[in-house]
């Protein structure tokens, strides 16, 4: 069907976290969060479309000597190069078409400076801006518009492989209407009551792992290390002793390396250590554990061979490019993730090609999961859930819900209209504010995927939020 972008206006909010949110090389304490909405014209008709997202320090492109206003600045400015390259590319035969024009000029240009993750994430937030937009216009939700494939997706064009192949002949006949939460355990965050390293919040909410098990019966959990094996190790230790109890032996966790071990010879030290503690039995598996210049090399993929008894690996930083998961499960590694960050139709096909290996090969476990930038409501979160329960992919890693207290900064509207569409995923929390309701350590989607890209109200906060360059200005 027809599609041609008319305008794209991009404005924003800047968020406190409750608690910070150390992971990686930064620790998050408040974050930009921007939206983008569009006006698209389907076929003759104009839609409002919109898309968010958060802007995450040190993810994209991990420079310890750039400002987080610096980093800020240049994710708006791939959000709106985007913009630029949809708006001036004219009417395409389909939202895919429009998607891979843009996604062309911006990831796959030869002459492009930018990183190919930072440059596919400016991409990423017009392509859901556009598929929201669609999906009203034609009143379909996600899941039946890429089923019958309305979207136009070829897959063939993400994979050689899957040439002439539908993405219903490998997705799920119908999308998951609940999933299990894994919860990520920061590398600041508190385990017990009384490892809190200053004031507790006075919200109501829960500070520490302990407490966030007892409030939502959680069994599932995503560990950050920070690629020292005996500290990593240690830690694991100490937050093992807090599962066993809490959850009676009922749980499993993944490691997020987070690009911090050195190499193979330092992840195997790592994983000898957890051997000796018994860890290993817990664990399923290890995501990003190497810088991503290094993880797809020769070198690596060498020594991931020569590695008897090694754990599964999984690659996130290193997925730029749309080939990047499927080399990545060629070089040993057993699989990938997604995020909306990284696009929607990218996943799509990752999560088709990934399920097409596992049958050429049924005795390999495969993986692609969905991980987590600290997304919250009202849009992005419930997008984002809307693809995961597309794709099939159970046990999501959340964040936002602990990091950040409901829609706090954006327009008191945003929750009201949440919590009233979405009844079945939020509710109050004391003070009347969206909170995401996790219970028996499982969320309920139904209104989600029955909405059109998964929000089930227009979003029009547009007036509310400020524009980019006051939420540049008021960062520190």
């Amino acid at each position: 069907m027809p599609v041609r972008l008319l305008d794209a206006r991009l404005r924003g909010a800047l968020i406190a976290t409750r608690v910070p949110f150390r992971f990686g090389i930064a620790e998050m304490n408040e974050i930009a969060h921007v939206v983008l909405f569009v006006t698209v014209d389907i076929d003759g008709r104009r839609e409002a479309g919109v898309a968010a997202d958060n802007l995450p320090p040190k993810w994209f492109t991990k420079n310890p000597e750039t400002s987080y206003r610096a980093d800020v600045v240049e994710m708006i400015d791939v959000i709106e190069s985007a913009c630029a390259v949809a708006l001036g590319s004219g009417r395409h035969d389909s939202v895919f078409d429009l998607w891979q024009r843009v996604h062309r000029e911006r990831v796959r240009s030869d002459d492009s400076e930018v990183a190919p993750l930072l440059a596919g994430f400016g991409v990423s937030v017009v392509e859901r801006a556009v598929i929201d937009a669609f999906c009203r216009a034609e009143s379909v939700p996600f899941a039946e518009a890429v089923r019958s494939n309305r979207l136009g997706i070829r897959l063939g064009s993400l994979h050689p492989e899957l040439a002439a192949r539908e993405p219903r002949a490998f997705l799920p006949p119908r999308p998951l209407t609940s999933l299990t939460v894994r919860h990520t355990v920061g590398l600041g965050d508190p385990l017990r009551a009384g490892d809190e390293p200053g004031a507790v919040p006075s919200d109501g909410l829960p500070s520490t792992l302990e407490g966030w098990i007892r409030r939502c019966g959680l069994r599932r959990f995503k560990v950050k290390v920070g690629g020292d094996p005996r500290v990593d190790v240690n830690r694991l230790e100490r937050a093992r002793d807090v599962l066993e109890s809490e959850t009676g032996g009922d749980y499993r966790i993944t490691i997020d390396g987070n690009e911090q071990f050195a190499d193979v010879a330092v992840l195997q030290e790592f994983w000898e250590e957890a051997r000796s503690s018994d860890l290993c039995r817990c664990i399923d598996y290890v995501e990003q554990p190497f810088p991503r210049d290094l993880a797809l090399s020769a070198e690596t993929s060498a020594a991931l061979a020569r590695w008897r008894g090694r754990p599964r690996l999984t690659i996130d930083e290193s997925d730029d490019s749309l080939d990047a998961v499927a080399r990545a499960i060629e070089a040993g590694y057993d699989g990938g993730a997604f995020k909306s960050s990284k696009g929607v139709f990218k996943g799509i096909g990752n999560a088709c090609r990934v399920a097409q290996l596992a049958r050429q090969d049924p005795g390999r476990r495969l993986v692609y999961s969905a991980e987590d930038s600290s997304t919250i409501g009202p849009v992005g979160l419930l997008a984002d859930l809307a693809v995961i329960a597309t794709l099939g992919i159970d046990e999501p890693e959340r964040n936002g819900y602990h990091y950040f207290r409901g829609f706090a900064g954006l327009p008191a509207r945003a929750e009201e209209e949440t919590i009233r569409n979405h009844a079945d995923l939020f509710s109050r929390d004391a003070d009347g504010r969206a909170e995401l309701r996790v219970e028996g350590g499982r969320v309920s989607l139904g209104s989600v995927v029955a909405a059109p890209f998964g929000v089930g109200w227009r979003c029009d906060i547009e007036q509310e939020l400020d524009g980019v360059d006051s939420l540049v200005a008021a960062i520190p």
